[in-house]
């Protein structure tokens, strides 16, 4: 067993988390980028949720090298055609590749102030950038209406939320981690012709922004949820949720080509337990990287990975 290994287990979820089928009749389509990253695809449009495939390692980490893009990474894991790149907040890990696949792609960069001082950092066009203030908005792209809800960003580091503040001027150059300043915490609804998809890109919530919301697909970040106290209960209960996908629980220091390690702490079966515990008729599905998930309109209990791209 490698050092990595050790460090962050390999994991296989269990089978009956994992249904496959065909697809055929799927509304919406979603695709797992790793971290808290996510290909939705609904009416021919194509948003991207906090994609991040650089996946620098340790080592890079460790000796606090500049953060660059690898575009053979995006080139390999991103559509050729995207219309938006949304994101929740800006570290790194949410952040970091999105304003270059946003100019890679032609697409619109959607998200805080710091997110779109990192946007015109690499050069985007002002009509590319699309800036949420912190009392959250709504903007339209293609078949999608987005909605950014003001949330909170879980504690990971000693009880504290890591990098805290904003970029409020467009960085020179490539910068390092800590420099990615969150920017403030949103979760994103989609909603999209007969499924409305919720993103918690981060473990925690403000329960009142949720009042009146309904998601048939709850995308929930899983990273920091120890220290969200009855995180699940709150996010279930507020969202009503048919179908319950799992993510940000992966060890994201490797290329997605070394498959799905966790990282410290997290427990994914018991996670999905405490969704069944508190909503006993909500599905949950654990994906692989990069394969597709088919969610049907009406009910998104029927969802299948499809088993035709695996």
């Amino acid at each position: 067993m490698t050092v990595y290994e050790r460090l962050f287990p390999r994991f296989r979820p269990k089978r009956e988390l994992r249904p496959f089928g065909r697809g055929d009749d799927a509304a919406v389509q979603i695709r797992w980028l790793g971290t808290a990253g996510h290909v939705v695809e609904a009416g021919g449009t194509t948003v991207l949720l906090d994609p991040f495939v650089s996946r620098q390692g340790l080592s890079r980490l460790r000796i606090v090298r500049p953060l660059v893009p690898n575009e053979v990474a995006i080139a390999r894991h991103v559509p050729a055609q995207v219309d938006a790149v949304v994101c929740g907040h800006s570290h790194y890990d949410h952040i970091a590749d999105a304003p270059r696949i946003a100019l890679l792609r032609g697409a619109k960069l959607v998200g805080s102030p710091s997110t779109c001082a990192w946007g015109r950092a690499e050069g985007l066009r002002e009509d590319q950038l699309v800036e949420i203030p912190a009392r959250g908005g709504a903007t339209t792209i293609g078949a999608f209406e987005i909605r950014f809800v003001p949330s909170r960003h879980g504690r990971i580091f000693l009880g504290r939320v890591p990098a805290p503040g904003e970029v409020r001027e467009p960085p020179r150059g490539p910068q390092r981690l800590w420099h990615y300043k969150m920017g403030g915490a949103f979760g994103v609804l989609l909603r999209a012709p007969g499924v409305t998809v919720y993103h918690n890109g981060s473990a925690d919530l403000l329960d009142a922004e949720l009042e009146g919301e309904r998601a048939d697909v709850l995308l929930a970040g899983l990273a920091g949820r120890a220290g969200t106290p009855d995180y699940v209960k709150r996010l279930v209960s507020a969202l009503r949720p048919s179908l319950v996908v799992p993510t940000h629980h992966d060890a994201f220091f490797a290329p997605l080509e070394r498959g799905l390690h966790l990282l410290p702490g997290i427990d994914v079966e018991g996670f999905a337990s405490e969704v069944f515990r508190h909503a006993p008729r909500t599905a949950v599905v654990t994906p692989d990287y990069d394969e597709r998930l088919c969610v049907p309109a009406g009910d998104a209990r029927g969802s299948v990975l499809d088993a035709r791209r695996t």
